[in-house]
């Protein structure tokens, strides 16, 4: 490791694993799961960490690495608590750009932009918790694994259904906790309504700061999910199954110390918190964890039918042509799995051209899986680049045979499979021609900034690269505007000028800042400077989903659109947003009684 020593790595983490093994199981689990809610389901800013979400993750499965015998009680005032946040802030800065550079006057551009890329998908990989909307997580589930309901059922006993049932019900036990823990009036006790009524906290004896003390901790212990619950909403059999599968055991493992090391709650994201209740620290990782855990399952040499990477990759194409089916609609011609050549082989066919007015839109959709990265600096990066490459490179190669066609000056046709004419094409009939290249996964920095590892002609443009659920949940949100086809143009041809020269690890930041900043999003496209984006940008999309999004099927609309949200009416109105279409339809069958 070249930006921080081994020695070094090793000494933070071995030091962080020491301290926290000292503490008792159920106090240490209770109080950083409580931590982890306070962060990401009530908007705390008292979690003084980088990256709260990976950071805690990493702490559990680091814990859940030590053996069974700390004795202390751990308490969220202690200076031991102090001192863990200090370990994993320098343990993840370690990791940054700022370490790496550090005393270097060395660096040559080259240099630098290896760093960018080591460094920015390191720091996308590991810090960044995957992104994500409930409906998209579970359509991707529902899709990928259709065809292996009956070897799941063979396999596990159960269905995807209940999969998915379990997931939903543990998110609302837990945010059922989470409510209780924040209107809890602890049986009105009359040294805490002192207090709320204005008295001076330091005012009290010994013996009611203690019990105060044991009140906040009897809340904590509270935000624990009994198993009774889960028993008696799905059966003690099932739950039983469903959570030796996806529950964190304490086990002791040495090797286990990196934050680079293979995350273990990733896969496994539910904790014991003592022998009759369990906690999450991130709920919304348990349907990430179903989903890696049945294409594991699916991935077996003894599965039947087709391999499940195939029909990881069929999902990618058809969801993109759904999506952008949804967006033009009828006004738009859409051709799937064709070919521009008889002589392609079987199999390589191009997924996606979509023509609307006078452009063309090329799109090719890569799954391909990006392996984690490497501590090692230089194999690290010959790791990313070929991923990129079997990705978004190959990808944009694939589309460029097509675009190179369409700014060309002859006519050519398409086939389908059959190798039969489905379409013959003027170049003159088009006046732009985009090239998109969209992924299952997100790859971070080297997505968002194409300039870093994609080689492209010189007179050629960048095409766009975006994650799936990203392109879906910005085409939903612009086309609530006016003259939204002219708009997405507006989109493309701007953010083409950012490749090379901008900073971003999500894709949405900059979905957003066009979306609700539009003015200075082309301006800031125009300009020649490094643009670093915001990482607030796409909570936008978070305030929206809250009152009704417009994914297909979405969860609680009917609640959510009685609820009152002042910011988000204000947003919408400013920004003339109309309903989206999928929230019209569901009021109009609504009305109707359908």
């Amino acid at each position: 490791m070249n930006i921080q020593t081994e020695d070094q790595a090793t000494t933070l983490a071995n030091r962080l694993k020491e301290l926290i093994r000292r503490f008792e199981h159920r106090s240490f689990t209770a109080h950083i799961g409580h931590m982890g809610n306070a962060h990401i389901r009530q908007g705390s800013e008292q979690v003084k960490l980088h990256s709260p979400v990976r950071q805690i993750m990493y702490l559990m499965s680091l814990y859940h690495a030590t053996a069974l015998g700390g004795k202390e009680r751990y308490t969220a005032t202690s200076k031991e608590h102090s001192e863990i946040i200090r370990l994993l802030n320098e343990i993840e800065e370690g990791y940054g750009y700022e370490a790496a550079v550090s005393g270097r006057s060395d660096l040559t551009q080259v240099d630098y932009d290896r760093l960018i890329v080591t460094k920015g998908t390191f720091l996308n990989y590991y810090l960044n918790a995957p992104l994500s909307y409930y409906e998209q997580d579970v359509e991707r589930i529902q899709r990928t694994f259709e065809h292996f309901e009956p070897y799941i059922t063979e396999q596990t006993g159960l269905q995807i259904k209940d999969y998915l049932d379990f997931f939903t019900l543990m998110s609302n036990l837990e945010s059922a906790r989470v409510s209780q823990y924040i209107n809890h009036n602890y049986d009105n006790d009359p040294i805490l309504k002192s207090i709320r009524a204005g008295s001076d906290p330091k005012d009290l004896s010994i013996d009611q700061k203690i019990q105060l003390m044991e009140l906040a901790e009897k809340a904590v212990y509270d935000m624990g999910i009994p198993l009774s619950d889960i028993y008696q909403a799905i059966g003690e059999e099932k739950a039983k199954q469903l959570l030796a599968f996806f529950t964190l055991l304490r086990e002791e493992a040495p090797e286990y110390l990196y934050y680079t090391d293979p995350c273990a709650y990733l896969r496994k994201p539910v904790i014991m918190m003592d022998g009759h209740h369990v906690l999450m620290v991130y709920s919304k990782q348990l349907i990430n964890a179903i989903y890696e855990f049945l294409y594991a399952l699916c991935s077996e040499p003894d599965t039947p039918g087709r391999k499940v990477s195939e029909r990881r990759d069929e999902y990618l194409e058809h969801k993109t042509a759904d999506v952008f089916r949804d967006f033009f609609g009828p006004a738009a011609t859409i051709y799937t799995s064709y070919k521009i050549n008889t002589s392609e082989k079987e199999g390589n066919e191009k997924d996606l051209l979509v023509l609307h007015g006078s452009n063309a839109y090329i799109i090719e959709c890569k799954a391909h899986k990006y392996r984690e990265p490497m501590r090692d600096e230089s194999k690290a990066y010959e790791r990313i680049k070929d991923d990129f490459r079997k990705s978004i490179g190959k990808g944009y190669s694939q589309a460029k045979e097509v675009e190179d066609l369409l700014i060309g000056d002859q006519s050519f046709q398409l086939y389908n499979k059959n190798k039969q004419v489905i379409a013959t094409l003027h170049p003159e009939d088009y006046d732009e021609v985009f090239t998109i290249a969209v992924t299952q996964e997100r790859f971070g920095q080297i997505q968002c900034d194409l300039g870093y590892l994609l080689d492209i002609g010189e007179d050629s443009n960048y095409p766009w690269s975006v994650a799936i659920n990203d392109l879906e949940t910005f085409l939903i949100t612009l086309k609530r505007k006016a003259r939204y086809a002219e708009e997405f143009e507006t989109f493309l041809l701007a953010r083409e000028r950012l490749q090379g020269r901008v900073m971003c690890y999500d894709e949405l930041e900059l979905c957003a800042y066009f979306l609700f900043d539009r003015e200075n999003f082309v301006k800031n496209c125009n300009r020649s400077e490094l643009l670093f984006s915001s990482p607030d940008m796409n909570k936008f999309f978070d305030l929206l989903y809250n009152v009704g999004f417009g994914f297909r099927d979405e969860i609680n609309l009917a609640e959510k659109l009685k609820r009152r949200d002042f910011h988000a009416a204000s947003v919408i109105k400013y920004h003339k947003l109309k309903p989206a279409e999928r929230v019209i339809e569901f009021q109009k069958q609504r009305s109707t009684g359908k």
